[in-house]
This record gives C-alpha cells, structure tokens and sequence, in this order.
C-alpha cells in the first residue's frame, strides 16, 4: 500500500486490526534508517513515529483516503494503529 505525502511515504501498522502491532513497527523503532522501494525507484529514508495528534490526525485522513479499510482496522482494535513517516 502506498500513501504518500508530497516527498514522503506514511507507513501504517495496521495488521488488519489484530490486537498487536505488526513486527515490521518494532524494527522501524529499534532501526529508523530503511531503504524504501516504490515500484523500481529504491531511496534511502529515515522513518519516525508520529506522536503529534495534530500531525497523526491528518496523516490517517490520507491514508484512509487511500485505503478505506485503514478506518475500519481502528475499530476492530482497542490499540492506537500506530503511523510512521518515512523522509528521504
């Protein structure tokens, strides 16, 4: 799934719901430095949790907008879905 904010990428951990986050959040905390591949284009990036309410509020609008199920994940889980930006 790709959701993208002008230069940048949100990452959703989202695992359909499940009551846990997906492993993939866990690296991204211990080690924000990744390589990004969209399509055949590969870029280095570096990834952050969004904490600011403000900043998570509109990044979930986009990526609801591009993926509906996203909103209805949320609501199968009593976890917070956590959202990642990755910045080049």
């Amino acid at each position: 799934m790709r959701v993208k904010d002008g230069d940048n990428y949100i990452l959703v951990g989202s695992q359909g719901g499940a009551p846990k986050d997906p492993a993939w959040t866990h690296n991204l905390r211990v080690n924000p430095h990744i390589e990004l591949r969209d399509e055949t284009v590969v870029r280095p990036m570096r990834v952050r949790e969004v904490k600011d309410p403000t900043e998570r509020a509109r990044l979930w609008m986009l990526a609801v907008a591009a993926y509906p199920p996203y909103a209805d994940y949320q609501v199968r889980t009593e976890r917070q879905i956590p959202v990642f930006v990755a910045e080049p």
